[in-house]
């Protein structure tokens, strides 16, 4: 992964396995609901490390390694088994009779409401942990930015700004005799006056600065004339948990609302020939490097809210990626017992778990793509 962040890299860890945690909470409880045995819930994955268990005494049992013996319980049916795994990315549920609807009371062997709700109860308790986390952040704290000011994110050092003693999280109020609100007034007048010296009015903690930078007629690729990259300066709000659940209810829509707006944004970048880097999958090494930014940021600034909205976003990208209806996925999975219910009959199980073994494979390979492309052109230059 290039340069590992020893602070990055374990949060980046946790985050993953909070999210898929979550989401297998979902489906374990659902299924406890419902009636369906569950086998074996899992944290991490295999080799399992320890478990427990109750036994038909109603005892908890420990063991330590992989093996680990079947208790009945009291109904009849087998105690479910808890175990700590060794690689700590998530977790997994094992209901009885996955895939074979032999198994009396067995999730195959299920209604179809039955099934529909365990499989739904995942990415539902992912987007309900999203809600919950946005809602916190805004309590904690998050940025409100202010549309009519135009502050520096970046100096690049050597640049004339950097020279001139421009600083990160400058406010730019004047450029000349023109009043700044947007970042077009500052491009344009900086590009109107190469070579010449501007006067630059700025606001730095709260005090007026005057610099004098004077822009360059040739520049390096990506740095522009005077060596700054400009953003919009932001204020951090807490709120009171009402307005704070209405915010993250709106924060959740943006994401939907995004995600329905991306394949037009795709064919109109398409026919722009344009990069498609913003609408790019996200692999494990690409999670990695925007955690390690997140975390990054939240150092320099001293706030939650970076790490706060990863959680949220990754958690409502999840739920929403596993309603897919790709076979082996939980919207694949969905759209097979739906289809059940029109055609009156189930699809026959050997088929059924041949097209999701397929679809897996497949979904593996894509994602060993993703991932190759993450490490050859990283989503964050370093």
């Amino acid at each position: 992964m290039g340069d590992i962040n020893l602070i990055s890299l374990p949060i980046f860890l946790l985050v993953l396995s909070l999210l898929v945690f979550v989401h297998e909470l979902g489906h374990f409880l659902a299924a406890r609901w419902v009636g369906v045995p569950v086998e074996e819930f899992g944290i991490g994955f295999p080799p399992r490390l320890m478990s427990v268990v109750r036994d038909p005494e109603g005892k908890w049992r420990v063991f330590f390694g992989p093996k680990a013996p079947k208790f009945g319980n009291a109904s009849g049916g087998v105690s479910t088994l808890y175990s700590l795994n060794a690689l700590p990315l998530g977790g997994f549920v094992r209901p009885a009779g996955e895939e074979d609807p032999t198994v009396p009371g067995g999730f195959s062997s299920a209604s179809k409401r039955a099934r529909i709700i365990v499989l739904v109860a995942g990415p539902l308790f992912n987007l309900i942990f999203a809600f919950v986390v946005f809602a916190a952040g805004f309590m904690i704290g998050w940025p409100e930015t202010q549309a009519d000011k135009v502050s520096v994110s970046v100096v690049v050092e050597g640049g004339p700004a950097y020279v001139a003693g421009l600083q990160p999280k400058d406010i730019i109020v004047r450029a000349g005799e023109q009043t700044i609100t947007t970042y077009q007034q500052v491009s344009e007048y900086i590009r109107s006056h190469l070579g010449e010296a501007i006067v630059f009015m700025v606001e730095r903690d709260g005090q007026l600065v005057e610099l004098t930078i004077t822009p360059r007629t040739e520049w390096p690729e990506g740095q522009g004339p005077t060596g700054i990259v400009l953003g919009a300066p932001y204020v951090v709000t807490r709120y009171p948990l009402p307005q704070a659940a209405t915010r993250a209810g709106q924060e959740m829509y943006a994401q939907f609302d995004a995600l329905l707006h991306l394949p037009g944004f795709i064919a109109r970048q398409i026919q722009q020939q344009a990069p498609l880097d913003a609408a790019r999958p996200c692999g494990p090494k690409c999670l990695y490097d925007v955690t390690d930014a997140a975390i990054v940021t939240a150092q320099r600034e001293q706030a939650a809210f970076p790490i706060v909205q990863l959680i949220g976003l990754v958690s409502v990208a999840l739920a929403i990626t596993n309603l897919l209806p790709i076979p082996a996925l939980d919207g694949g999975r969905i759209l097979f017992v739906l289809i059940e219910a029109i055609r009156g009959r189930r699809m026959d199980p050997m088929r059924e778990a041949m097209v999701n073994m397929v679809s897996m494979m497949l979904l593996l390979g894509l994602m060993a793509v993703i991932t190759i492309n993450d490490f050859v052109n990283p989503i964050i230059q370093r």
